[in-house]
């Protein structure tokens, strides 16, 4: 496993000691922004339930306006994700500017496909790039992405960042779905060819509308049966040592049968679609506010926004590392330096 970069060892250390305070204050306020900056996206996968091409962007002012105000209410971070986060213009700009000027550690999301294009507008303000690889072979990655020649220019995008940015964390993200068992083992073997570390993450099947209805779903879930083997050989392989980030707690999770985590994500981070609009994970059709009418600070005395930090303690919806891996760190900030603990590249 290769070393944690300064940047991002300096990104854990705030988070850690920020996640202890919240926790000895008993606040829950979130310090993380979740940012789909976009739901823009020229991939048609299967398994996504946040692509929107017709939702119109917040303007760039906007969003700084937004970025200005979360520094002053003392946010630390950003994942900048999508939709394609590179299908904004400005997205070099915005980024440049919550790392300068907002003073936060950025994480980004991507498909790859820019990457040869764009990548001195974004990377050199960022701590961490995610690239999604969910095939080890060029054919099969672009026909699960709908995307002709994807792979390719993933790859040519991951040769320029190990060779102009060794410094950035840089992994890839597997989508654990449908078709992924006969490849694991060949999506290892490149991660390990290319010098890269990889995470896998469990699909999430729905997420919440109204009356506890189905927002949207999909049907590339795996039966928990063959889920539970398949996680069982990811942890085995991790402890072979295979550059796998997951933790452990996070595959043994599925291997004991989902049998339910407490949700505490809400006091980590708020998350923000590309309207602008500050999600109820709980109800989706019926968004907490909009950062473009409300000042975030308003926003964070909203009583549904403190509410929702309670409420979602009874959900084990999502199956995403970024929902189960952070609820357990706000139980056990200290799994973030343990061994077999979360690994953030």
């Amino acid at each position: 496993m290769r070393q944690m970069s300064p940047r991002m060892a300096q990104a854990r250390e705030k988070i850690v000691s920020k996640a202890v305070e919240a926790r000895l204050e008993g606040t829950g306020r979130p310090f993380l922004i979740g940012h789909l900056i976009t739901n823009r996206c020229m991939c048609k996968c299967a398994s996504c339930l946040w692509r929107h091409n017709d939702w119109e962007d917040v303007p760039t002012e906007e969003l700084k306006r937004f970025y200005r105000e979360a520094r002053e209410e003392g946010f630390l971070g950003a994942a900048v994700t999508g939709g394609e986060p590179f299908l904004r213009a400005d997205l070099g700009e915005l980024v440049r500017f919550i790392n300068q000027e907002a003073e936060m550690a950025i994480l980004v999301f991507t498909t790859g496909w820019f990457l040869e294009e764009r990548a001195s507008e974004v990377l050199p303000d960022i701590a961490m790039l995610m690239m999604s690889l969910d095939a080890s072979q060029p054919e099969e990655h672009d026909r699960i992405r709908g995307v002709p020649g994807l792979w390719n220019r993933l790859m040519k995008g991951v040769e320029l960042v190990k060779r102009h940015y060794p410094e950035l964390s840089a992994q890839f993200n597997c989508c654990v779905q449908k078709g992924v068992e006969e490849d694991i083992d060949n999506l290892i073997a490149l991660t390990k060819e290319t010098g890269m570390q990889i995470s896998f993450d469990v699909i999430t099947d729905y997420r919440h509308g109204r009356d506890g209805s189905h927002f949207s779903e999909t049907n590339k879930g795996l039966p928990l049966l063959e889920l539970r083997g398949i996680c069982e050989y990811l942890l085995e392989r991790k402890k072979e040592g295979a550059p796998i980030l997951n933790s452990e707690l996070y595959f043994r999770y599925f291997m004991e049968g989902k049998p339910g985590y407490k949700c505490h994500l809400p006091k980590l981070c708020m998350f923000l679609d590309g309207r602008g609009m500050v999600e109820d994970c709980l109800n989706l059709d019926r968004p907490i506010a909009n950062i473009r009418e409300t000042p975030l600070r308003e926003i964070l005395a909203l009583p549904r926004f403190k509410a929702l930090r309670a409420d979602a303690e009874g959900c084990c919806t999502c199956n995403s590392p970024t929902m189960v891996d952070l609820s357990y760190v706000w139980e056990n900030p200290g799994i973030l330096f343990e061994k077999g603990g979360i690994q953030l590249g």
